[in-house]
C-alpha cells in the first residue's frame, strides 16, 4: 500500500436534483456546462448511471456508504444517526490518512458524516449566517416565509450565491485553511465532498444566469407537448404550488430558470477546477461529478420530482469521472452503473483495499482499454416502488393500486407509452419482473443465512465484517 501522502486527492462534486440530460457534453442542444465538460473531456461520462433511491437523504447515503437503501434502511429525509454506524467514505478515507471535508448541502442524518470530517461547511446552517453578515439575509432565496419564487431572478448577487460561497469554502479546505480544528496534516491527501444545493428549487438564478436562456428560445422535450400530456391520464400532472396542470408558458419559465441554475452550479465548479489548475493539482486529483437524483425539468410538462418518483428523469443521474493517467479521456460508457459503485471505484483508483461491507461494484473494469460490462441492470428502491433499468427497457413495480410500468428505452426514451398492458410484451415484463425480484433480494444484506452460517453475515457497529473469533470471544453463538 502506498504512503498516504503519495495517494491522489479526491474531489467528489455533487448536485441536488440534476437531470442527466442537462450537460452540453451529453448533447443538450441549449444548456452550456463548460466546466463539467472539462471533466468529461479528461475522463469518462457514464450515460446509464442510476441512483439507488430517488429521494435526497437516502440517495446520498447510498453514494457515501456503498450500500443499497434496503440495507441502510433510510427511505425518507434526514432521520437520526444510524444505531449501527455505517462506514462512510469519510470514515474510510480518514482512517487511510486523508484530510476529509464535507461542504455544501449535506442533507444526511445528523452526525453520521460530521464525526469523520475535519472541515465541515453545512450550508443549511452556515450560509444564512454568511448572508446575514453580508447584509443580504432578507433576500435569501431559501427563506420559506418569502413565498414561492420559482422562475424569478435572485436578488442575491452571483458573488454571494450559495454556489460561489460553497466553492470558496472548498478552496479554503483544499488549502488547509480555517480554524486550527479544521486543519489537518498539510502533506496528507484530501477527500472533499462538495454538495451544491441546486438546481433543486427554489429556481432563482442570479444574473447573468437568470437571463441566459429566455423562454421561447429553446425547445421543450417532446413529452411536454399538450398532446403528449393528454395521452398520459395515469401520470399525476400536478406540480408544486400549482392547482392546475401547467401550460407551455409555465413550463418554459421553469425550464429557463432550471437551466440558469445548472449554469450557476457549473460556474461554481469552475472556480474549484481553476484553483486546482493554478496549483498544479489536477494531475493528482480524482474528480467525480454526480447527483442524488434527477428532476423532470420540463419532461411531461413537469418539474421537481412530483409526477412519478421512479421515472427515468428522476432515477437516472449524471456521472463523470476523471483521473489523468488512470482514467481514459473523452470516453462515453453505455454500461449500466449505480451510485453505490462510486465508493469501491474510488478505493481502486486511490490504491486502497475495499472495505468488506460495500455492495457496489468497482467501475474500474470500465476504465481499461478493453472495457468489460459489470451488470445488466440498475436498481432504484423507493419505499413504495421498485424500478429496474436496463439499456433496452425500464420496469417499475408500484405498490397499492397504481399500475406497474414498462418502457422501451430505445424507441421511447421519453417514457410516453406505458407498455405494461400490451400482450405483445408479456414475456419482456415477466423477464424484467424476475430480474427485479432478484435484484431486490440481493440488495438487502442479510445478518444470517440458513445455509451459510451466521458469522459470515454479522457486522460490527460501523458496518464492517467482524472476524468470527471476535464473536467467540464475546460468547456469541454461531
Amino acid at each position: 500500500m502506498a504512503e498516504s501522502n503519495n495517494r491522489p486527492n479526491i474531489l467528489f462534486l455533487f448536485s441536488d436534483q440534476f437531470n442527466a440530460r442537462f450537460l452540453s457534453c451529453a448533447g443538450h442542444p441549449d444548456v452550456a456546462t463548460p466546466n463539467l465538460d472539462r471533466i468529461a473531456e479528461s475522463g469518462v461520462r457514464f450515460e446509464n448511471a442510476y441512483a439507488q433511491n430517488p429521494i435526497c437523504t437516502p440517495s446520498r447515503m447510498c453514494h457515501l456508504s456503498g450500500l443499497y437503501a434496503s440495507t441502510h434502511g433510510y427511505y425518507g429525509l434526514y432521520g437520526r444517526e444510524p444505531d449501527q454506524r455505517l462506514t462512510s467514505m469519510f470514515r474510510f478515507f480518514r482512517e487511510a490518512g486523508y484530510r476529509t471535508g464535507a461542504l455544501g448541502k449535506l442533507h444526511t442524518p445528523r452526525y453520521w458524516i460530521e464525526r469523520d470530517c475535519q472541515f465541515i461547511y453545512d450550508e443549511f446552517i452556515e450560509y444564512p449566517k454568511y448572508l446575514e453578515g453580508a447584509g443580504l439575509y432578507e433576500i435569501n432565496d431559501n427563506r420559506r416565509f418569502t413565498g414561492w419564487r420559482d422562475g424569478q431572478t435572485s436578488a442575491v448577487p452571483l458573488e454571494h450565491s450559495c454556489e460561489v460561497v460553497t466553492a470558496k469554502q472548498t478552496i479554503r479546505f483544499i488549502n488547509n485553511q480555517g480554524e486550527p480544528s479544521d486543519r489537518g496534516n498539510p502533506s496528507a491527501p484530501w477527500f472533499a465532498w462538495v454538495s451544491f444545493s441546486r438546481p433543486h428549487s427554489p429556481l432563482t438564478a442570479s444574473e447573468p444566469f437568470a437571463s441566459m436562456y429566455p423562454p421561447g428560445n429553446f425547445d421543450l422535450p417532446p413529452s411536454a407537448s399538450p398532446e403528449a400530456i393528454a395521452r398520459q391520464p395515469d401520470r399525476i400532472r400536478k406540480v408544486p404550488h400549482h392547482e392546475r396542470a401547467p401550460d407551455r408558458e409555465d413550463v418554459e419559465k421553469m425550464v429557463a430558470a432550471y437551466m440558469g441554475l445548472v449554469g450557476q452550479v457549473d460556474y461554481g465548479i469552475g472556480l474549484i477546477l481553476d484553483e486546482l489548475e493554478n496549483q498544479g493539482l489536477l494531475e493528482d486529483t480524482i474528480i467525480v461529478f454526480s447527483a442524488d437524483h434527477g428532476d423532470y425539468a420540463g419532461e411531461h410538462g413537469l418539474w421537481s420530482k412530483i409526477g412519478g418518483i421512479s421515472s427515468r428523469a428522476i432515477t437516472r443521474i449524471p456521472m463523470l469521472l476523471s483521473f489523468p493517467g488512470d482514467v481514459p479521456s473523452g470516453r462515453v460508457s453505455e454500461e449500466m452503473v449505480e451510485s453505490v459503485d462510486l465508493f469501491p471505484t474510488l478505493c481502486d483508483l486511490a490504491g486502497l483495499p475495499k472495505p468488506d461491507h460495500l455492495q457496489g461494484l468497482s467501475m474500474f473494469p470500465l476504465l481499461t482499454d478493453d472495457p468489460q460490462p459489470m451488470r445488466e441492470s440498475a436498481l432504484t428502491e423507493n419505499a413504495y416502488s421498485k424500478a429496474l433499468a436496463m439499456k433496452e427497457w425500464r420496469y417499475i413495480a408500484n405498490a397499492g393500486d397504481r399500475p406497474d410500468e414498462l418502457y422501451d428505452q430505445i424507441n421511447d426514451p421519453w417514457e410516453m407509452n406505458n407498455l405494461i398492458n400490451d400482450p405483445k410484451y408479456a414475456d419482456v415484463t415477466q423477464r424484467l419482473l424476475r430480474e427485479l425480484l432478484s435484484r431486490v433480494a440481493y440488495a438487502r444484506r442479510p445478518v444470517t443465512l440458513f445455509d451459510e452460517g451466521s458469522w459470515r453475515h454479522r457486522y460490527d457497529q460501523d458496518g464492517r465484517t467482524l472476524d468470527p473469533l471476535t464473536y467467540l470471544s464475546h460468547d456469541t453463538h454461531i
